[in-house]
């Protein structure tokens, strides 16, 4: 979820396309872009679909594609490719192909995948076109990556990620944390959550209070959670953690949980874990 606070959906109408799978002429389609954090796509009551996104904190991005055609003569998969053109100008094909399945008798299909991510030199700041094809072109969208705001007035002070990690009633320490985004509500103690930050040129050192809560799917909050970023120079970067729960495992309700941080009572970010 990971530009977190501002989102917008972005669609674009195609004129008539014909694509050569089976019988269908898509008379429409729609492209909706989304954050995956990782590993299984995003159910689509999860996804926040959005134009922009944050360099420092994005991991992957999803193309979900809905198509409306003419009632279709017969059920088939219908296989999606899509590509990225870079700001530089490089094209990079989507991680995943998504499969659609078009039912007979059906005017209408929606489907997605999680299509590209960073890389090793991570995103450039700037506008990104995508394409998407079925044999033939369906159409083309854009987003724009940025940095985003300074999250202090007085210095370039950036949120880089956000990451949650099993743990005990001390906080696991930072070399031997497995982090993951599902928990099992039979093994789940102590849910821990790791803010990291970037700080290029810091001059001086301080104290940064961070308030994180989490908040479950029956409204329910699990009480705030107090600490504190150590600001070190000549650090460029830096973490602080942790957790919240129970001493025994089986007390976790299941359902999906939003962990919610706060500076100095500004909104930083807004992510997700599930406990099943």
């Amino acid at each position: 979820m990971k530009a977190r606070f501002s989102r917008w959906i972005l669609a674009v109408a195609l004129v008539p396309v014909a694509v050569q799978a089976q019988s269908i002429t898509p008379t429409q389609a729609t492209f909706r872009l989304f954050e995956q954090p990782s590993g299984f796509v995003l159910g689509g009551a999860k996804r926040v679909y959005t134009y922009y996104f944050n360099t420092l904190r994005t991991r992957y991005i999803g193309v979900e594609v809905t198509l409306e055609y003419a009632p279709a003569a017969s059920s088939f998969q219908l296989s999606i490719g899509c590509q990225m053109t870079r700001p530089d100008g490089k094209v990079v094909d989507g991680i995943w192909k998504i499969g659609m399945t078009i039912t007979a008798g059906s005017t209408r299909a929606v489907d997605a995948n999680y299509m590209f991510g960073a890389g090793k030199d991570g995103w450039q700041a700037g506008i990104y076109k995508v394409t998407c094809s079925a044999s033939r072109p369906l159409g083309e969208t854009s987003f724009q990556m940025s940095p985003g705001p300074s999250l202090l007035a007085d210095t370039d002070f950036r949120l880089k990620d956000v990451r949650f990690f099993p743990t005990g009633a001390r906080v696991t320490p930072l070399a031997e944390r497995n982090y993951e985004d599902r928990f099992s509500a039979s093994e789940a103690t102590r849910i821990g959550i790791e803010l990291s930050f970037v700080h290029p040129g810091l001059s001086k050192s301080g104290e940064v209070p961070i308030d994180c809560y989490y908040l479950a799917s029956s409204g329910y909050v699990m009480g705030t959670l107090s600490f504190v970023y150590k600001l070190e120079p000549p650090a460029p970067s830096g973490s602080a953690a942790i957790g919240l729960g129970w001493d025994q495992p089986g007390k976790w309700p299941k359902g999906d949980y939003l962990a919610i941080c706060q500076i100095h009572g500004r909104p930083i970010s807004v992510d997700r874990f599930t406990v099943w």
